[in-house]
């Protein structure tokens, strides 16, 4: 998914809040269009000349969230419709959920190649964290000098994920997985990415 602004464009890597994104561009940001490709590709990523911003999350909610996308089946997609273009799901998909994560631990980058799929053609993204949804999509909307409703975001915002079933909130970093499999995925597997966007284990 790619939405163009007056001055922006906002880049969808999948399980990063994008449906969120998208819903408050439309309704918050003046000008805000979606763009799609020949084919209606949802993930379609057109050229532009425009500055283009995306959002991250940790790695460890995010493999959590792929993995329960991957579970379920709904009207778009059965279940199981691992992406094989996608090295990431290619090599670590499973149908178990600790085995898919002993899968991403046992190589390097492949949350970091999942983003830069979707990023890397471009210069200088700006990136903002889905941890820090509201003040860094602010902060980006500002620095591109975009026409919003700064109000309208602040009280509007709400991010789906997975919840915990027993709390109902989305689920933790230290709920995502073990903490060996934490401390690997941090210091080891996805060294590169946790260094570039701060992430940590608690």
């Amino acid at each position: 998914m790619a939405m163009e602004l007056k001055n922006s464009m906002f880049i969808h890597i999948p399980k990063c809040a994008g449906r969120t994104i998208n819903r408050i561009l439309k309704a918050y940001v003046k000008g805000a269009n979606d763009i799609l490709g020949e084919n209606k590709d949802s993930h379609f990523l057109p050229d532009t000349d425009k500055q283009v911003f995306a959002f991250v999350r940790h790695p460890a909610t995010f493999v959590h969230s792929l993995w329960h996308h991957r579970a379920r089946s709904n009207r778009r997609a059965p279940q199981w419709n691992w992406q094989d273009y996608l090295r990431l799901e290619r090599v670590c998909k499973s149908e178990n959920y600790n085995t898919f994560v002993e899968n991403i631990l046992d190589g390097k980058g492949y949350v970091n190649d999942y983003y830069n799929y979707y990023v890397s053609k471009y210069q200088n993204v700006q990136f903002g964290k889905m941890e820090n949804l509201v003040e860094d999509l602010i902060k980006i909307l500002k620095q591109n000098n975009e026409d919003f409703d700064e109000k309208g975001i602040r009280e509007n915002i709400y991010v789906h994920g997975a919840n915990n079933k027993q709390t109902n909130k989305p689920i933790s970093v230290n709920e995502s997985m073990t903490y060996d499999q934490l401390k690997r995925l941090i210091t080891e597997s996805e060294q590169e990415l946790c260094r570039k966007f701060d992430y940590h284990a608690f």
